[in-house]
């Protein structure tokens, strides 16, 4: 197949000169492995959207991610823990660190969104709307690539979640 480990792309020559390397689940966990390898050795910044195949994340693809983005649906199903709460979801979060993961992201829909990196938290309010939502489809992703857009062209992180969100 297409994705076998001889016929992947040249992923260190792919990622040199990106300002970021945003990576979904749709496609085999060796190919995001081998981006974010790219990635991180290039020091470019990897987003990991963790949407898409509900799948286990292995401890080193979180070592390799400088930015794993679940929503709360999403960081329950990874860590199987509840995360019903703002209190509840750092937890769950600060377990995805423990196993390597630098930062995680967790939106939050109308609640807006919460990064945690080791022991500190910054959380963020969602933008009031000033009409009813039609449609949340691919709301997460345009929060994902504002953030990366953001970060990338340094910066800072709290300024970041207002400006994804």
């Amino acid at each position: 197949g297409c994705w076998e480990a001889g016929n992947m792309p040249d992923f260190d020559k792919l990622v040199q000169g990106m300002g970021a390397v945003l990576l979904q689940r749709e496609v085999p966990e060796q190919v995001n492995e081998a981006a974010a390898a790219a990635a991180c050795k290039a020091g470019v910044p990897v987003f990991q959207d963790v949407g898409g195949e509900d799948r286990p994340i292995s401890d080193e693809m979180l070592k390799l991610c400088t930015y794993i983005c679940p929503n709360e649906t999403e960081l329950r199903r990874l860590t199987g823990l509840p995360t019903s709460s703002d209190d509840e979801v750092i937890a769950a979060a600060r377990a995805l660190v423990s196993r390597g993961a630098k930062a995680v992201v967790v939106t939050l829909g109308a609640q807006g969104s919460i990064m945690v990196t080791g022991d500190d938290v910054v959380r963020q309010a969602a933008c009031p709307l000033t009409s009813p939502a039609v449609d949340e489809t691919g709301a997460g992703d345009s929060f994902r690539a504002a953030l990366a857009v953001f970060l990338s062209g340094g910066g800072k992180v709290g300024e970041a979640l207002a400006f994804a969100s």
